[in-house]
């Protein structure tokens, strides 16, 4: 397995300073970033992830390191790595894959990794309740995992599970404006993703939440109808 030192050396060797500053921009400046756009940066870890592929168990300590690392594109590095490995997860690294969420979250490394955690439900009777669970979170960049967890299932969803949650989230006082938008946008994100499957449960949904669904909510589910 590779160690941070070396993507380090080699992020920085290929730093674009005037494109990290718009990259930090575009993000709020919440994070420091060498400026590497994404091809460039799967170019530059694909040997790395090559030989992770082979690897017959998950290095949880690199991933937090990873996860936890100042740099935006190593986080993103995080995310690649558990997508090479996803083969080798199980319901029991739900808490795990929920820890490393939680570490420095934002939008783009929340809708990479819910998706993630939602590959695991294909298969496990029990996820139901650890994803009910997180759709109740404090935090609401977990509950935005839960709403979102189902977004490639395609004709697999659980329309149940996926109401259900929607559902628990329109029933949370939001504490401020970030919240609002990105619980509201995730609500119509996820419904805009089954639109594509099933219009008519989307439009019944639609109908049915119209007083309590936010107006974002509405408009981004709406989008394919």
């Amino acid at each position: 397995m590779f160690e941070i030192e070396e993507i380090e050396n080699i992020f920085k060797n290929n730093a674009n300073p005037p494109r990290a500053e718009k990259m930090a921009a575009y993000m709020r400046n919440k994070f420091d970033f060498y400026g590497i756009p994404a091809g460039k940066r799967s170019e530059l870890t694909k040997p790395f992830l090559k030989e992770a592929k082979k690897e017959g168990a998950i290095n949880w300590q690199l991933l937090t390191d990873l996860f936890s690392h100042n740099y935006r594109e190593i986080n993103y590095l995080g995310l690649d790595l558990l997508k090479t490995q996803s083969k080798l997860l199980s319901l029991s690294d739900f808490e795990r894959l929920v820890g490393l969420a939680s570490l420095r979250p934002w939008w783009d490394t929340i809708d990479n990794i819910d998706t993630i955690i939602g590959s695991l439900g294909l298969t496990n009777k029990d996820f139901e309740k650890k994803i009910t669970t997180l759709a109740r979170s404090e935090n609401f960049w977990l509950r935005r995992i839960a709403i979102g967890h189902q977004r490639k299932y395609k004709e697999k969803t659980n329309t149940d599970l996926l109401a259900k949650i929607i559902k628990i989230n329109l029933s949370v006082t939001c504490k401020d404006k970030d919240e609002k938008f990105f619980i509201a946008k995730a609500i119509g994100w996820a419904l805009r993703e089954y639109s594509k499957r099933n219009p008519d449960w989307v439009r019944n949904f639609l109908t049915v939440e119209n007083n309590r669904l936010p107006r974002l909510s509405t408009r981004e589910a709406s989008k394919y109808l």
